[in-house]
């Protein structure tokens, strides 16, 4: 690699995206690519489009998406999307907005700000990625087929994709001095990673990787439970119905709660198809509450409130890594919530996520040919290995003398740019 050659590190996330650089030989850790945010940093992964020819990104999103009394469309992890065969995008004022597009262009924008910062064009970029997008290879396949896509789009003329756990570990090996076998696990938004691999003082090798695996639940999922297991029923999750010349009852179809139950789907109920449908719910629902119920699911389309109820989610969410139980409230007119929850039934609801997530550790450490006791450091990354069941039961496997800990949101970031480092080997 000629050392006056800029590469471009996107830890490109779920919820937040970072970007760094190898610049002219140097590192050139987080750059300021979000200068409205508390942390400059660190940039909301958001697209707010008032009008199909306008775009904001980030902290101005948001900004914008509140000036403009929530007109247009938000979007949030829309990242999560990618392994779906069946999402191909969206339409806004009858503009087609493809998902690699809508990836594109929030990856071109990261572009443009590094640029500015860095004084250079850049057309060679690091990019991080899941282990896994999804458990399906095909479906996985066709995830990286559309970032490769989105990052073409973008103006990159050569990217190298970099499983994030992978990253996490070459951050971790920076100044270690003797040979250690360790274990990253990785937990953003969408997906939890792990990477095995032994460190050396050494120039890093791909054989020094022993395993990557993951699976594609995490923080959005754990949102998620709190929706499907309680919140939704106020928004017509048990309506009863029965259509027009028709005797059967039936209960509003899975795929429709599916969509409300994840804050980076339910945005598509608004979509024509879907929304007709509800409507059509609506008008042969039994009882009065179901029709109330299926009015506040309207009043939070039209009024775009899913990103504020979400983010209330996460709120309550994070309280209980610190508190037995912990008040939900929503006082937006006409969609008024008050609950309360408790850690213990947040991790009864979570039971099945956290299966998932340890199921791809254990298939991380068949993959190496080892066991647990033969793992000699634990470093977790990622504001879900916060959450205190995840902690309990790495604690458990491993013992807290072998936990490590980092930067929630720079580890990964920080490994993308030593891997800029070994951009010929791993080509």
């Amino acid at each position: 690699m000629a050392t006056n050659e800029t590469i471009l590190a996107i830890d490109f996330g779920t919820s937040h995206s970072l970007v760094g650089a190898l610049h002219q030989g140097r590192r050139v850790d987080d750059l300021a690519i979000d200068p409205s945010s508390q942390d400059p940093t660190l940039m909301r992964t958001l697209l707010y489009f008032p009008n199909a020819d306008q775009c904001f990104y980030g902290t101005e999103a948001l900004r914008k998406y509140t000036e403009l009394e929530m007109e247009g469309r938000l979007f949030r992890s829309f990242k999560s999307h990618l392994p779906n065969k069946h999402y191909l995008g969206t339409v806004f004022d009858n503009r087609i907005l493809s998902l690699e597009n809508m990836i594109g262009l929030f990856l071109l924008e990261l572009k443009k700000r590094a640029e500015v910062i860095l004084k250079t064009k850049v057309a060679k970029a690091v990019i991080g990625r899941p282990a896994r997008y999804s458990m399906d290879a095909a479906a996985d396949e066709f995830a990286i087929h559309r970032m490769k896509k989105a990052a073409e789009y973008a103006g990159f003329t050569d990217v190298i994709f970099i499983p994030e756990p992978l990253a996490a570990a070459l951050e971790f090996r920076r100044g270690i001095n003797q040979e250690k076998t360790i274990l990253i696990g990785d937990f953003g938004g969408g997906t939890s990673d792990f990477t095995i691999m032994k460190i050396t003082p050494d120039n890093f090798q791909k054989k020094d990787v022993l395993a990557v695996e993951g699976c594609p639940l995490a923080g959005d999922a754990l949102d998620s439970v709190f929706m499907s297991s309680r919140l939704n029923r106020g928004f017509g999750a048990q309506t009863k119905y029965r259509l027009p010349m028709s005797d059967n009852i039936m209960t509003m179809p899975v795929s429709i709660m599916d969509r409300l139950n994840k804050p980076s789907q339910i945005v598509h109920l608004k979509e024509r198809e879907t929304y007709e449908f509800i409507k059509l719910v609506r008008k042969c629902s039994l009882r009065k509450e179901d029709k109330e119920a299926i009015d506040r699911l309207f009043v939070m389309l039209e009024d775009q409130q899913i990103f504020a109820f979400f983010e209330e989610i996460e709120k309550t969410k994070k309280s209980l890594s610190s508190r037995a139980t912990s008040a939900f409230k929503f006082d937006y007119p006409d969609l008024e919530t008050s609950e309360v929850f408790s850690s213990v039934e947040f991790e009864d609801w979570a039971f099945k996520v956290k299966n998932e997530i340890f199921s791809a550790l254990d298939r991380c450490l068949a993959q190496a040919g080892l066991v647990e006791s033969q793992i000699e450091h634990v470093f977790l990354t990622g504001g879900t290995a916060h959450v205190p069941f995840i902690q309990r039961e790495f604690t458990r496997r491993f013992c807290a003398s072998k936990m490590q800990t980092k930067k929630i949101f720079h580890s990964i970031l920080s490994g993308l740019i030593e891997s800029a480092k070994s951009w010929d080997e791993l080509k």
